[in-house]
């Protein structure tokens, strides 16, 4: 929460906010932004810095009522709080002495060109500044503009003020007085455009400032994406400010009304946005459950020891014979014609009591259980699943958080048929192996609602200060190791929730968000402390850290750059990153009429990819009405997304069309996807990872008509975070290398998750967390 303590009027709809952000103060420079959010269902709305006093804490924002989040913004005033400001975000403008330089501010556009005409002056350019607006009451800030410039010319449409015309005749006019060595330009598009256009004419660089669609604003979602040189730039971490002329204007201007329609229909129900109360999903849930047995209290020690008395007549109680002759369990399921209708109600219902103490019976509690060392956490399988056999929920439950900090989305979303259960004794006898994920989320599950939640043991603390960058599974699982090993630990999240991409990227028809709730309060009962809207990097370094007493920092910032496929349209309005899609619903809840956010809801759509986030974008875009078509270029076999989601993805009725792929896509006059040329396929021999290659078969191609289209087609490291780090071992797109222990090249930053793999699943992310506990604990106790 940040506080406003100035509030200025400009004009009827032009307001200045000095806020409280004392860090984001610190570290901002000319030509950043921040995004701020307003209330509990706002949308995150990008504003460029207008200034900053260190000495107060405090960060300028001149903000203009056009739609619904601005008109909240403008509605507060001193002494209320904004409910997220997150910053400083873009990179900086680059200050040099270029000699005379012309900077020409439209309308609000004059605001975050002061501190870059300050930067400027500071740096010895003789400054020579435009100020226009559409009449008197537009033009801002001038005494200020005027303090750190050579010379001021104000141009108005109306002729109120100054010169009657348009910001470009401003620029001429220091063109015919004397030499220009460059013009910056910032303010509406088609303003930025023509000063281009007009510096351009006089063969005078001209720099711009994009302030285009944004969802995260740390290159997260893609949103903001754009062709500048004929490349895709994202505005976010490739900007916001380019060279103008490389800029595809007229792909910006269509791009700018994506959410025109849906933005205006927002603001007709504004009354209903302000009333509105985000439902809470938190409350406890008593669980039908019971416990025919009085819980135990045995310690962790006899709960895990294979040669404890109750776990030998366990093994006694039914012949090995016996077990392998139980059918292995079906996880009870919503109908899919219901199912594929509703967001929030998770498609697999759980095992009921009965169904897990007989699948528990199935394990064979191996002498050297190999499922073990198929789990990239090592959690003691057979122990966990023995408890439940014998009717003890609550000390299986306990079993699993003592190498696990997430059970019960473990249980939900690790693929343990390739993990753990690939490694069960039952395979090589020619059975289905035991369902441990079933189990594990039962054994969770129980604990949760039984409302007898228990901690694992805390060592005594050691007043070791240690940084976690990032709240995914990597970093929630190391902080939850490492607190439990007596370290203060810290968590820093960009985001304005605590979960990363389990709260962004996963459904809660998967995985709800009261699951994850559930599981970061425990760690904040441990002794975790989070803080989000702070990026490692922007909003405070490493260096500040370290000056602040961390002596270990581990780095779990994931891989959140969205790819994208490159091919003709591909930035054509309605065609989303995953990430965006995904965000935009499960994030910011979006397709909820109470909250801010926009979002277009597709008729025709089509999603790119054969992953678990192709099968949660196609199944989410099935439940807001779409009819889905899914599109992969190799087959079915070859789709690295688990099966129980494919199956699911079936049964809700997804189009599934294999061995096709995108190479174009169609446009109307608005620029919005019309169609999509796909190319057919075949394969060919295998690649690298083992998977035959597809090969276009030469002139077949296949035109769908779609209105909207999802890529997901994988994630890169986001750049943001390890750039920002001096030192670190840099490896394919930006990974973060590690050697065994996750130890970076600067020893006492460590990494893990997708920032060091490029890719992986929630559990391999977690081992990694775990692993990085256990070798800084040995680095930090030999300093």
């Amino acid at each position: 929460m940040n506080k406003i303590v100035r509030k200025e009027q400009f004009s009827e709809k032009v307001f200045l906010f000095e806020i409280e952000a004392p860090l984001i103060a610190k570290s901002r420079k000319a030509g950043n932004f921040v995004i701020v959010r307003i209330g509990e269902n706002g949308e995150r709305m990008p504003l460029t810095i207008a200034g900053a006093d260190i000495a107060k804490g405090t960060i300028t924002l001149v903000v203009q009522q056009v739609g619904l989040s601005s008109k909240k913004l403008c509605m507060l005033n001193e002494g209320d709080y904004i409910t997220d400001v997150v910053g400083p975000l873009g990179n900086p403008t680059r200050i040099e002495n270029y000699g005379t330089v012309v900077c020409a501010g439209g309308g609000l556009g004059v605001a975050p060109m002061l501190p870059i005409i300050q930067a400027l002056k500071a740096a010895g350019n003789r400054v020579l500044s435009v100020m226009a607006g559409r009449s008197k009451d537009l033009i801002i800030l001038e005494d200020k503009v005027r303090e750190s410039s050579d010379e001021v010319i104000i141009m108005t449409d109306d002729g109120s003020y100054g010169e009657k015309g348009v910001v470009t005749i401003g620029i001429e006019k220091f063109v015919e007085q004397e030499h220009i060595d460059k013009v910056f330009a910032i303010g509406p598009p088609i303003m930025m455009k023509f000063s281009n256009l007009t510096a351009q004419k006089h063969n005078i660089p001209c720099e711009v400032s994009l302030n285009t669609i944004m969802v995260d604003g740390t290159g997260m979602c893609g949103a903001c994406r754009l062709s500048i040189g004929g490349k895709t730039k994202f505005v976010c971490i490739d900007g916001p400010e380019f060279d103008g002329a490389l800029v595809d204007w007229d792909e910006m201007f269509k791009r700018m009304g994506t959410f025109k329609e849906a933005e205006q229909e927002e603001l007709q129900h504004f009354e209903e946005h302000l009333n509105a109360c985000k439902k809470c999903d938190k409350q406890k849930k008593n669980t039908d459950v019971e416990m025919d047995v009085e819980p135990t209290d045995e310690p962790m020690e006899v709960l895990i020891d294979r040669n404890a008395p109750w776990r030998d007549e366990l093994r006694k109680s039914m012949k090995p014979k016996e077990r392998t002759q139980i059918e292995r369990v079906n996880m009870p399921e919503l109908d899919p014609v219901y199912r594929a209708t509703t967001r929030t109600e998770e498609v697999n219902i759980g095992l009921t009591k009965t169904m897990a103490m007989t699948e528990a019976k199935r394990c064979l509690d191996c002498a050297k259980p190999t499922c073990v060392e198929g789990c990239p956490v090592n959690i003691n399988i057979p122990s966990f699943i023995k408890n439940i056999e014998r009717g003890q929920f609550l000390a299986a439950a306990k079993v699993l958080k003592n190498t696990s900090a997430l059970p019960a989305v473990c249980g939900r979303v690790c693929p343990q048929e390739k993990q753990c259960e690939s490694k069960c004794i039952h395979l090589k006898m020619n059975e289905p192996a035991v369902a441990i994920g079933y189990l594990e989320r039962f054994a969770a599950d129980y604990e949760r609602e039984s409302g007898n939640s228990s901690l694992p043991e805390i060592a005594p603390a050691n007043g070791i200060k240690i940084a976690v960058v990032g709240s995914g599974p990597a970093g929630l699982s190391f902080a939850g190791d490492m607190v439990k090993k007596g370290y203060e630990v810290h968590v820093f999240e960009a985001l304005h929730e605590i979960g990363g991409v389990l709260k962004y990227g996963i459904p809660e028809f998967r995985l709800p968000n009261r699951i994850v709730d559930v599981e970061i309060e425990n760690l904040s009962k441990m002794g975790v402390n989070f803080q989000t809207d702070v990026i490692v990097g922007k909003t405070i370094s490493v260096e500040q850290l370290e000056a602040e007493g961390f002596k270990g920092i581990f780095v779990g910032s994931g891989a959140g750059l969205p790819n994208f496929m490159g091919i003709p349209g591909e930035n054509a309005i309605n065609i989303m990153s995953s990430n965006e899609y995904l965000t935009r619903v499960n994030l910011m809840d979006a397709a909820n009429p109470n909250t801010d956010t926009p979002i277009n809801f597709g008729k025709n759509v089509l999603v790119v990819g054969g992953g678990n986030t192709a099968m949660d974008s196609c199944r989410t875009a099935k439940r807001l009405g779409g009819n889905v078509t899914l599109v992969y270029r190799r087959s079915e076999q070859e789709m690295p997304a688990r099966l129980e989601e494919v199956k699911h993805a079936k049964e809700e009725g997804i189009n599934f069309l294999t061995l096709h792929n995108p190479i174009e896509y169609l446009t109307d006059d608005k620029g919005a996807v019309k169609a999509a040329v796909l190319q057919v396929m075949e394969l060919g021999e295998p690649d690298a990872s083992g998977r035959r290659s597809p090969v276009a078969v030469e002139g077949k191609t296949v035109t769908l008509d779609v209105d909207q289209v999802i890529v997901a087609v994988g994630v890169s490291p986001n750049p943001l975070v390890p750039k920002s780090i001096a030192g670190l071992e840099l490896g394919r797109k930006n990974t973060i290398v590690v050697n065994e222990g996750m130890q970076s090249a600067r020893e006492e930053i460590f990494a893990g998750g997708d920032i060091v793999r490029g890719g992986a699943t929630v559990i391999l992310a977690m081992g990694d967390g775990r692993r990085a506990a256990a070798h800084m604990d040995e680095y930090l106790k030999k300093q």
